[in-house]
């Protein structure tokens, strides 16, 4: 199974307000309209394009993290300084688990870089409390304000195609003891050169960003995500559509899906555009797992949203809400697991107001959400990540067949609270993304990202990406 890093024309739930960022920098600051802020030292030197993109390796017990970021400062080896964060920017980190997503790429003075300073506030976390089975949403305490990240070694900017990834590592940031909750942010930061045909998201291949269509162009269009950054997505005649008969079908403010390949000028090119609500101007999607369902099958149901995506960009990402299910809601299974089912599944997939349980991901259309409650006009399946150790494997039997996997949960996960379950197995075949650092094997631990379900009493999942296990940075595996 190593080394499976074909492209899957597909998903992963998704899109992310943040902009960190540094690998010899750090993240691409944009606001709404992808202004950045150059105000330098390095006034009148000649700047490059620096592509960005962001994931994350946090704590099975965190089911949401939130975290403002303030400024980003970069300085040289003169001690110069490059401030490139025009304006406080909030992001919820969770839905990041073991995928990427790219965000602004920035014009940076070509120099060479010595460290980062970063400020932030405003952290939150969401975790189940292990008896209640319910959501705590924990206005957290935060351990300092600011850090500076030294680079072993200096990092030089020029127009050499770098791209900067930037794990925010909330498995080391965040401590939960009792009902305190304490964040101490923790980054991980590497340069990585994009290659003529990316493979992976480690590289450059991005899949399930999610945000709304703002404007168009001639072929191209600018996707707004949840956090009001705005990025420009070419498409051409190899671009994959979903929900649309092409280009020419897609409208300002539908809302989408796209998996993306960043190119050698840091731009984006669309794979797969996905038309997940169609154009409506007071249209939301929210994205993230159930907590609670009411109902048999279900009419009412809980939910930890991650990613609200909708007519404005939403301050605070991670909240709470109730959705009713009426008559008129619509059950539907996203085009990227059409992709990925290719071949024949070794289970039978369905997806229902019947079939619907506390801990799995979706993605909610509603027209509006008042009170943190809302109406579902439609309910899709959405892409999540499991981590835990590998019990055992079954190898794949033929090139077109899958592998499986038993992954026992960690006993503290908010999975393993939510479903009373310990394990899940887990299927993959030839279109997996393969982001380890090594070869997956018994009694190692893994993450891997794709589509939940229950089958008869047992977790299941359909797997796109597989990643080292939790916790761990991810790095370039090329």
């Amino acid at each position: 199974m190593q080394d499976r890093t074909r492209k899957i024309t597909q998903a992963i739930s998704i899109i992310f307000a943040a902009v960190l960022a540094t690998a010899g920098l750090i993240v691409s600051g944009c606001s709404m309209t992808g202004s950045i802020a150059n105000n330098i030292a390095n006034s009148g030197a000649t700047s490059t394009v620096v592509p960005v993109t962001i994931t994350d390796a946090p704590s099975d017990q965190v089911i949401a993290a939130s975290l403002t970021l303030n400024s980003i400062v970069l300085t040289n080896s003169a001690g110069k300084t490059t401030s490139i964060l025009s304006a406080p920017l909030t992001f919820e980190a969770a839905h990041l688990d073991a995928v990427q997503e790219p965000l602004f790429s920035p014009s940076i003075p070509e120099d060479t870089y010595a460290n980062v300073l970063l400020t932030y506030s405003n952290a939150q976390v969401a975790y189940i409390d292990p008896v209640t089975k319910q959501v705590v949403l924990a206005t957290a305490t935060l351990a300092n304000n600011s850090q500076t990240v030294a680079f072993a070694t200096p990092i030089t900017v020029n127009n050499t195609r770098t791209s900067l990834l930037v794990d925010f590592l909330v498995a080391n940031s965040v401590a939960i003891s009792g009902s305190t909750v304490t964040v101490t942010p923790a980054f991980h930061i590497a340069a990585v050169p994009i290659p003529p045909q990316p493979t992976n998201g480690t590289n450059g291949l991005d899949f399930g960003v999610r945000g709304k269509v703002t404007a168009l162009g001639t072929n191209s269009f600018t996707l707004t995500n949840p956090a009001g950054i705005s990025m420009k997505v070419t498409v051409n005649t190899n671009t994959q559509y979903q929900g649309l008969s092409g280009f020419s079908a897609l409208a300002v403010d539908a809302l989408v899906e796209v998996d993306v390949q960043i190119q050698s000028d840091g731009s984006l090119l669309a794979l797969r555009v996905e038309q997940q609500v169609a154009p409506n101007a007071t249209a939301h999607l929210l994205v993230g797992p159930v907590t609670s369902v009411t109902g048999a099958p279900a009419t009412t149901f809980t939910m930890m949203v991650r990613q609200h995506i909708g007519p404005a960009a939403v301050a605070t990402p991670v909240e709470k809400d109730t959705i009713t299910i009426d008559a008129s809601t619509k059950f539907l299974m996203p085009g990227r697991f059409t992709n990925l089912s290719v071949g024949g599944l070794p289970f039978t997939p369905t997806f229902s107001a019947a079939t619907l349980f506390a801990g799995q991901a979706v993605a909610v259309a509603t027209n509006g959400v008042t009170n943190n409650a809302a109406t579902a006009t439609a309910v899709a399946m959405a892409p999540q990540t499991i981590g835990g150790t590998i019990a055992n494997l079954a190898a794949p039997t033929c090139m077109a067949c899958f592998a499986q996997y038993t992954l026992t949960l960690p006993a503290g996960s908010w999975l393993a609270t939510l479903t009373g379950q310990s394990t899940v197995t887990v299927y993959t075949n030839g279109s997996v993304q393969a982001i380890t650092s090594s070869t997956i094997a018994v009694t190692k631990t893994a993450r891997f990202n794709g589509f939940l379900f229950k089958v008869n009493g047992s977790l299941v999942m359909l797997a796109a990406i597989e990643a080292d296990g939790p916790g761990t940075p991810i790095g370039p595996h090329q």
